[in-house]
């Protein structure tokens, strides 16, 4: 064999192996074995967790005695939840029957006999409710369904409210009720 036959067997393969290269083919591509799925349920018992800002600044307290995380609906709830906005700063201290809280929305929804107060030289401050909702985003605190307010010589009743946590600002709202005491 001469190195010409040598050299065109060689330029054969080679242009034999670049059609196939980029001939296209019939066969389907092939699968990757499944993995398993990375979402999950659990439950921890003796719960509780700190929130802090951007700036990392503590402003939420949570504690409850077991919290259940669903995967499906990327909720979690909290039984009998212990609950302190904005330590160091306003201060509103409560606890309810449950809370909710929506990862993707980052809200708390506390349901089910809610208690708040917040202590004051005069006296405290206390609110209740059947349902609040904490946006941490937004740093508010709401409800679109009856609340009540009460202090010492005062009594509120509305229909809805809104609490702006930075501003120290309650606003109540549909069919508002009030009782003043006053000095004597």
């Amino acid at each position: 064999m001469t190195w010409r036959q040598v050299a065109l067997a060689s330029l054969a393969l080679i242009i034999a192996f670049g059609v196939r290269w980029w001939w296209p083919t019939e066969r389907a591509p092939a699968s990757l074995p499944s993995l398993p799925d990375p979402r999950f349920d659990y439950t921890l018992e003796n719960f509780s967790a700190r929130f802090s800002n951007d700036a990392g600044e503590l402003e939420l307290l949570v504690s409850g005695p077991v919290l259940v995380h669903d995967s499906a609906s990327r909720t979690a709830t909290l039984q009998q939840p212990r609950f302190h906005f904005e330590p160091g700063g306003n201060d509103w201290i409560g606890r309810a029957d449950q809370a909710h809280f929506a990862r993707a929305e980052d809200l708390l929804r506390l349901e089910g006999n809610v208690h708040i107060s917040k202590a004051l030289p005069l006296g405290a401050t206390v609110l209740t409710a059947e349902l609040l909702q904490h946006d941490r985003r937004a740093r508010t605190i709401s409800s679109d369904q009856p609340v009540e307010i009460r202090r010492p010589g005062t009594w509120l009743r509305a229909g809805g409210l809104r609490m702006k946590l930075d501003e120290d600002h309650i606003e109540l709202f549909n069919d508002v009720h009030a009782q003043l005491q006053t000095a004597r």
